[in-house]
Parts: C-alpha cells; structure tokens; sequence
C-alpha cells in the first residue's frame, strides 16, 4: 500500500503580517539623561502647577528620580518631556545644586518615545492619561504608611533617611502613629484644615473635646497673622482643650459609677425642674439631709458638676415630705453664687493650663545661653535677694526641687540629700549660668499662684513680662493679669467663651486628584508652613549617621552665643500632656470649697 504525502502550501497574503510591539517596547527604550538637557514638550498637556513642592524636591535631592519620565525627539534635536514633568523639574533642580558644590550630577532616567517624533496629537493624548486617570491616596493611606515607616525603620538613622525622603521633619514621622488614630470624622476635619502631622497628632490628644478641629484652626490662624508667635497660641489652646478633656473624662467616670451604684443621674437643670439640692434640704426636725441617709428616698438621684463631682439631689422634695430651708432671695443667691463658684473655677484652670504651656517655655529658655535680660534678672534677683528668691527655701523641697529638675532636664531629685550635687559636677562651664536661671525662674513660679488674677500681682506681673520679651506669648488669661497689675482695663477676664475669632470654614470633602508624583510624600503638600515657620525641609546633603553618645563636657566656653547640647530637632514635637503635679491636684480640690 502506498503512501501519499500531502503537502499543504501557505495561502498567499496580500502583504506581510504587522508584528504587534510588546507592552515593554510600546514604554520606549530606557535611557538616561542629565536633566538639564531636556526641555518640557510642547504637547504637554500640564501647564499650571508644574513646579515641585519642597516635599517632592527634598525626595529626589535624597533618593533621585525613581519612577523614569517619557520623553520624545522634538525636531530641534532636542528631547521633551511630556510625561513627568515636575519630577524632570525636581531633578534640574537637584542638579543644579550638586552642580554649584562640585557634586556629581545624578541622572534622570526616561523613556525615549521615537515613534512619537512627528505625532503631537498621540504625544498629548498619553500626558493627558498621565495627569488624570490617576488618584492620590487618601489621607488616612499616607498617615497610616508613615506610621508603619515609624514602626519598621530598622533603626534611627533608617527613620531618618525616611523622613528625609517624604520631605517631612524627624517628628513629624514620629508623630504619624498617633495621628494614625485619630477617628475617621476627626481625621477629615482635621486634613481639611491642612494641619500636618503634628498637628493632628495634636489633634488627636484631644479629639473627644466638641469642636476641637476648629479651635486649633483658629490658634493655628492666629499664630500665622503674626510670626513673633510661632505657635504660641496653639500651645496655649491645646492645654486647655487638654484641661477640658481631662474634666470630661472625670465627668464620665463620675456618672458611670453613679449608674453602677444605682443612683438615677439627671441631666442639667432646666428653669422648670423641681429637684432641689440636698445642702437645701432638711428634714421635718430641721436636720440637714446627707446623701448617705437620703438613698433610700424615691427621689434620690445626682447630678455631675462640670469638674466631675457629684452634687446630690431630691427629684420631688414636695412629694417626699422634705423642708427647704432659706429666705425669699435664696434663689437668687444661690444663682449669684453658682456664677462666682463658675468664674473662680474657670480662671484657676485657665492658669493651670497657661501655666504647663509657660513651664515648656522655661524649659526651652533655661536650654539657651543667657540673653541680656536674662542676665539682669538673675543678678538682681541673687545680688538683691529678691523676694521670690528669699522666699523660695521655704518651700517644701519637692516643691522647690521639682521645677528646678523640671527647667534642667535633671534626674528626679526627690529623697536626696543633695538633689544637685550631680547635676553641678557634670554641667560643664558654659551651662553653668542655665543652672542659676533655672533656679531663679522656679523661685518666681513658685510665686505665681492659681489665685494671681484676683489681685494685682506685681511678682506675676514681672515674670510674664520677662518672659513675653524673651519670645513666650501670653495666653489671655495671663494677659489679664498683667494688665490688672499696670491698672489697664481687663476684657474677657471672666473666663467666658471668646467670641469666635473667624468665621469656620466647612472642611473640604475628599475629591479624586491627580497622584502624586513618585516621590512625593502628600502629607507635605497640603501642610501649611506659616504656622511653623522652622519646619521647613533643609536641603539633605548627606546621609545622616548615628549621633554617637555625648560625653559630659567641661571643656571651653563655645564661641557662638548658644549653649553647647545634645543635637535637638528643629521643629518640635507633638505636645504630651504632662502629669498634673501633686499641689495642682490638691488646688483641684481645694476649689470646691471656693
């Protein structure tokens, strides 16, 4: 049997078939180029809004270019960027300064389009693409990232270089994870008003307190209308939005073990209530009513003062046979006094909050070398025996050496014979006066009380001057008493709520925008560096190395007029509420009976 091979012969094409390119060759050839050789195409389609902002151009300074550009043959000889523009931008830039200093030149890396040579109309239509169809990543994504860069960072050096790359401080990575927490409505609020991450680390300290977001933007508004402030008025709000939480939180406890105890708590009174106060009861035989005896009457039940004490009441005295005690007037009396007990509370924690805002100032100051007025007031204080000064030995020793450890970052000296014996031996002769400062600077806080405002204080007086001209920013409260003291009317003393200072924006709702570019942290490119006028992003040079561990140092005296120290960062960082001294908590108490 034969076999027969049949051999089929290829159909005939009209012309050859077009070999499709690949995704990778459709993206160009991968090249590199100095930047400053390009020039920005005339199809692309970004002409507003091209430059870098500092966070971008502190990335690329650090790291380069790390997503390549596009770029195409123009017919001048020249290439143009029409895909990346203000990344190519960015990296002129940072040419250009290691060009100045002598530094070699770090290329940009691009993709040559040469099939784009003659087609404008393509060369537009893929910038387009590349400046629309892309979406920056929401807010909560970025905190959450630099958080977790806070986290991972292998080390210090690490965190740093991170922070560097993102164009943002060393704090301001540090403060990522709190701001992290802030719950979702508070994080919107908070971004809309452009606060960076500090801020809403602060932000969330407080987040519980009602309308907290705003109040910072209005401190935060009123730091930038002046410079001289810096963030004084911030510092001052956030205290006492602390102060408030604080007492909210008390407020709270107060009512859930109330609740638990099975005592019925009501809420704020209104002008047709019926519940009297105990302390205005009695009973048929004209004995007070305590609220141990009064628990088993049906109308027993409790309110919760504004410091989280509770104030026992009868819900019907009438109905439940109980004698109210007092004279026609009494009422209004007892509504003079409620307004009086009010007022004294309110300024005494206005001082408390003023007072933990002016205790970090000190600190600052007595971290400085000594300015002149600074100079005048330590010798007069010591030469003349001042009165603060003279009276300050008698104050107990924790008292005293409290704020004295406090002002010099020294070590608890609580229980030792001679607190600052170590302290002396260490600090080297160009800190030395810091120490007499410190000390005379504790003598006059011990001098200014909670109660400074009813008087005119001429100590208080004195020492918020001092310390206004050394760059602290009154809070109103302590404004107040130095006008009372130089006889200048007082406005607002009363503690009440200000009269809102501008009008509150409605924070912006998240709308889709353009990514960022690779490189650019967004955070940075909303943060307002008015408010903070020393956070701004030094130009990095180089990597930074770990600080070797400092020796004490007794050597010369520095030639420039500051204080030898650790290296401290520029900006600050997210103020932690301080733990309420003893004598502050005793002055709590100690209201009650105000």
């Amino acid at each position: 049997m034969s076999k027969t091979t049949t051999t089929t012969q290829p159909a005939e094409a009209s012309e050859p078939a077009a070999e499709q390119p690949t995704a990778l060759a459709q993206l160009g050839r991968l090249t590199e180029f100095d930047p400053r050789t390009l020039v920005v195409d005339p199809r692309n389609a970004r002409k507003e809004g091209a430059q870098p902002d500092a966070a971008l151009l502190a990335s690329v300074s650090r790291i380069g270019v790390q997503e390549p550009i596009s770029v195409r043959p123009l017919p001048d000889g020249s290439y143009g960027v029409f895909k990346g523009q203000r990344r190519w931008l960015a990296a002129v830039d940072a040419a250009e300064k290691a060009a100045k200093k002598g530094k070699p030149i770090r290329p940009v890396p691009a993709f040559v389009r040469d099939d784009l040579t003659d087609a404008d109309s393509e060369a537009l239509l893929l910038s387009l693409v590349e400046n629309t169809q892309r979406r920056r990543m929401t807010d909560r994504d970025t905190i959450s990232g630099a958080a977790q860069l806070e986290l991972l960072g292998t080390n210090e050096v690490g965190r740093r270089r991170a922070a560097a790359v993102l164009g943002m401080s060393r704090n301001a990575l540090k403060a990522a994870k709190q701001a992290a927490e802030l719950k979702p409505e508070q994080l919107k609020e908070g971004t809309g008003y452009a606060f960076d991450l500090m801020e809403l680390a602060d932000l969330q300290s407080v987040e519980d307190v009602p309308r907290a977001a705003y109040r910072l933007y209005a401190a935060k508004r009123k730091d930038a209308q002046d410079a001289k402030q810096r963030r004084g008025t911030w510092q001052h709000e956030l205290s006492q939005l602390r102060e408030e939480q604080a007492a909210q939180r008390r407020r709270e406890a107060a009512t859930q073990a109330l609740t638990e105890a099975g005592v019925k708590v009501l809420p704020h009174r209104s002008y047709d209530d019926t519940d009297r106060r105990l302390s205005d009861l009695s009973t048929g035989l004209g004995k007070r009513i305590t609220a141990k005896a009064h628990a088993t009457c049906g109308g027993h039940a409790a309110r919760v003062d504004d410091d989280g004490e509770p104030v026992f009441y009868c819900t019907d005295p009438e109905r439940y046979r109980h004698k109210i005690d007092g004279v026609p007037d009494a009422a209004e009396a007892d509504a003079q006094a409620k307004k009086e007990r009010a007022r004294v509370i309110a300024n005494n924690k206005a001082a408390r909050a003023a007072r933990k805002v002016r205790k970090e100032f000190i600190t600052g100051l007595c971290r400085k070398a000594l300015s002149e007025a600074a100079w005048a007031l330590v010798l007069d204080a010591i030469l003349h025996n001042a009165d603060p000064v003279r009276r300050f030995p008698t104050k107990s020793d924790d008292n005293r050496n409290r704020d004295i450890a406090a002002f010099t970052k020294a070590a608890d000296p609580k229980g030792k014979a001679e607190p600052f014996a170590e302290l002396i031996k260490k600090t080297g002769k160009a800190r030395r006066p810091n120490l007499l400062l410190a000390y005379v600077a504790a003598a006059y806080e011990a001098e200014v009380s909670d109660r400074a405002w009813e008087s005119r204080d001429e100590t208080a007086r004195a020492w918020l001057t001092f310390l206004a001209g050394e760059g602290y920013q009154l809070s109103d409260h302590e404004a107040a008493i130095v006008a009372k003291a130089e006889g200048k009317p007082v406005t607002e003393f009363d503690a009440e709520e200000p009269t809102q200072p501008i009008e509150e924006p409605e924070p912006a709702d998240e709308q889709p925008q353009a990514e960022p570019e690779e490189n650019e942290a967004s955070e940075a490119e909303q943060a307002e560096e008015t408010a903070r006028p020393e956070a701004e992003v030094a130009e990095p040079e180089e990597e930074p190395q770990e600080a070797p561990e400092e020796a004490d140092s007794t050597e010369a005296e520095p030639e420039a007029d500051t204080v030898p120290d650790e290296p401290q960062e520029a900006d600050q960082e997210p103020a932690e509420a301080p733990e309420e001294p003893q004598a502050d908590q005793a002055e709590n108490a100690a209201e009650e009976s105000a």
